[in-house]
């Protein structure tokens, strides 16, 4: 079972960690461990092109890289403890925004073609139908 290097409890599907690349410390993927905002952990959850770095391998090669990642279901234990903070995030916000605006625009425009295609008819048989009425009206008027 992988262990916290803050807390030493387990990494869990439950309260899953963060591995560095370089140098293969682990930490919990929460504020208390890792030292990370709601947010920053939020954005490396749900982006692939985001990376933490402990703080350590930051201040020796801040270039090098690591992943967030949750264990097997064997695995499984609670998250207990809390320590100090050893943890820096290096985001792109501007890059990770513009990924985040593509892919909703991208998302909108596929969600939104069946709705517009479906206005479109309504307002088809809105034209007809007042067209039939008007017409009627005028056979009733005449």
């Amino acid at each position: 079972m992988t262990k916290c290097d803050i807390c030493n409890k387990g990494i869990t599907n439950r309260s899953p960690g963060l591995e560095c690349r370089s140098c293969a410390k682990t930490v919990h993927a929460s504020k208390t461990c890792s030292g990370l905002t709601a947010k920053q952990l939020s954005a490396l959850r749900n982006a692939d092109s985001l990376d933490w770095i402990c703080e350590e391998c930051t201040q020796n090669s801040p270039h090098r890289k690591s992943s967030f990642f949750v264990p097997d279901e064997e695995d499984e234990e609670e998250e207990g403890a809390s320590r100090n903070i050893l943890g820096s995030c290096n985001i792109d916000s501007d890059k990770f925004l513009k990924d985040i605006t593509t892919e909703l625009k991208k998302v909108l425009k596929k969600e939104l073609q069946p709705i517009e295609l479906s206005i479109s008819l309504c307002g088809k048989k809105v034209d007809d139908l007042t067209k039939t009425v008007e017409a009627q009206n005028r056979h009733i008027i005449a």
